[in-house]
């Protein structure tokens, strides 16, 4: 992998001094590197970049060119991508909780796969997108995250089967299993823990 991009303080406060703030600084050579860094060390994974980290279109365009799929958390997101020319098919809809208007935006836009993790929303899913393909997203511990988002979304791995099973008697496709370890995560344990949590499951 080619040197990384980074910024020093000195560098942050002379730009801020040159340009003011908020200001976004990114290197768009980086991203081509991380990407490609990923796929290929995981040749058969389709990468799915998160919009809501970053929206920035000269990061969205950078990765549609690389061939990337997208994460989408909003109908505003779904939109915003549709408009680039990224079609449904690119996408997931990653919300474990989404508005009625939110699964019909994306239906309309073509996308196939979403992220669910409790029986109310696998129902709405069933009711709203009937025949959808469903991720249930499995809760993952971990305190060393920034933010630990598991606290708010995810279903227990005890419930995980039921919701699976549940996911395919109101007529809904099983696509497999989310987790999420955290944003900002340091340490590559939170992610083999994840992995293994998952293996047990299938």
């Amino acid at each position: 992998m080619q040197k990384e991009f980074h910024l020093s303080q000195a560098d942050v406060k002379r730009l801020a001094d040159e340009h003011g703030t908020p200001l976004l600084v990114m290197s768009v050579e980086q991203i081509k590197n991380n990407y490609r860094y990923l796929k290929e060390f995981m040749p058969r994974v389709n990468i799915h970049y998160a919009v809501k980290a970053n929206p920035d279109e000269r990061i969205i365009r950078t990765l549609k060119d690389l061939g990337s799929c997208f994460d989408v958390a909003s109908d505003g997101e779904i939109l915003q991508l549709q408009a680039l020319g990224i079609t449904g098919e690119q996408m997931v809809y990653a919300n474990p909780i989404k508005p009625v208007h939110g699964i019909e935006t994306a239906r309309q836009a073509g996308i196939l796969n979403y992220m669910v993790d409790s029986a109310p929303e696998i129902e709405k899913m069933a009711r709203t997108a009937p025949g959808a393909a469903i991720m249930v997203r499995v809760r993952m511990q971990n305190p060393e995250a920034l933010i630990d988002l598991n606290k708010k979304f995810g279903a227990e791995p005890a419930d995980v089967l039921s919701l699976l099973l549940k996911a395919r008697e109101c007529g809904l496709h099983v696509a497999g299993l989310a987790f999420h370890v955290g944003s900002q995560a340091t340490q590559a344990h939170a992610y083999l823990n994840a992995l293994q949590v998952c293996r047990k499951l299938f």
